[in-house]
């Protein structure tokens, strides 16, 4: 199914944590290169913090309570979405502690890049066709509306 255009900031956020994801597990592979695996780890960290939490945010916040008004709050895809956020948050909590104690780098790092790239596809896949099936027209123009009316805020 064709993406709906008021969906793709969303998946456009999504390529650019599709490439984070595939960064981490390359350095996670080579976890001999230490440096960079730190690197990597760091680099991740700070996109969690200045794009990825606000991405979780909008959804959790705009796009989710929407589709809970048209279908119902404790909707599979809803809990499901954000039963995977928090195992997210999660590994991003992990990756810092273990760059801090540094230790189990390489495991937290794939860890994170595994579930990220799953979360992903999930929604790209699952959610988002859901969405663009059960939503109407003016709904999905209201997400696109609320999504670029809070980046410009964020930026």
């Amino acid at each position: 199914m064709k993406r709906h255009k008021s969906l793709y900031p969303l998946s456009h956020d999504h390529h650019h944590a599709l490439v984070q994801a595939k960064n981490l597990r390359i350095a996670a592979k080579n976890a001999d290169d230490k440096e960079t695996l730190r690197q990597v780890a760091m680099q991740t960290i700070t996109y969690w913090s200045n794009d990825l939490c606000a991405h979780f945010r909008q959804e959790e916040v705009i796009l989710l309570p929407v589709f809970a008004r048209h279908t119902t709050a404790d909707h599979p895809e809803i809990v499901e979405t954000l039963r995977q956020h928090d195992d997210i948050r999660a590994a991003v909590d992990q990756l810092k502690n273990d760059l801090e104690q540094a230790a189990n780098l390489a495991v937290a790092s794939q860890t994170l890049a595994d579930q990220l790239s799953q979360h992903i596809r999930y929604e790209e896949q699952r959610l988002f066709p859901l969405l663009q099936e059960v939503l109407p027209e003016a709904a999905l123009w209201e997400i696109h509306h609320r999504l670029t009316t809070a980046q410009g805020a964020n930026h």
